[in-house]
């Protein structure tokens, strides 16, 4: 009897070719919704950094004092901690007062938020309200001007967020302008971490 040849069963390189496609169909797409989470995080950042610092200008126009500043919070202010007593010497110079910044903005309805929490962006970025003299006793930052009074401060950004932030709010120079950080971010970097940096308010 004759044995029918055995034949190798593989894949045809039009095969191979159309798998890869798909492969590499599916890949750019991971990548291009990547970026569009990370487009749409750092949007929310620089609102947030914007918001802060507009909302604290509106309630120093209202109150005539800063946020965590207002001597009289807790009878301007319903709900505050009963803490929340600022000395009222124009600066947010102490622990308690920046701590009770954010809380005075989001009870005062100029902010959305937790009240009871520092305001936190994306479970890592944290803004809050602080003076130059504390923001200059972080690494980085000893060179800010003698004439700033209240900054915002953003923790744990990346290069890439803190260059769109500066653009978004200043000059587009770290190192100078009314938005500073210590790190040297020459480029777009996010593998590069910026523990801190500041906004100016006054």
């Amino acid at each position: 009897m004759r044995r029918k040849p055995s034949r190798h069963l593989g894949f045809s390189l039009i095969e191979i070719s159309i798998v890869l496609i798909i492969i590499g169909l599916i890949m750019a797409g991971v990548l291009n919704a990547r970026s569009v989470i990370r487009n749409a995080q750092t949007k929310d950042v620089i609102k947030g950094v914007s918001d802060i610092a507009t909302a604290s200008q509106q309630f120093h126009d209202r109150y005539g004092a800063w946020p965590g500043d207002l001597t009289t919070a807790l009878a301007s202010i319903p709900g505050l901690a009963a803490t929340c007593i600022g000395n009222g010497n124009g600066v947010i110079d102490t622990g308690a007062e920046s701590a009770c910044a954010s809380e005075e903005l989001i009870r005062a309805s100029m902010l959305h938020g937790d009240a009871a929490t520092p305001i936190t962006l994306h479970g890592s970025v944290i803004l809050t309200l602080t003076n130059r003299a504390f923001s200059a006793s972080l690494p980085g930052l000893a060179t800010l001007p003698a004439n700033w009074v209240n900054v915002v401060r953003i923790q744990n950004i990346d290069c890439d967020v803190a260059l769109q932030l500066d653009r978004a709010t200043d000059d587009g120079n770290a190192a100078s302008g009314n938005f500073r950080t210590g790190t040297a971010c020459v480029g777009q970097d996010e593998n590069i971490a910026v523990v801190n940096a500041v906004l100016r308010l006054n």
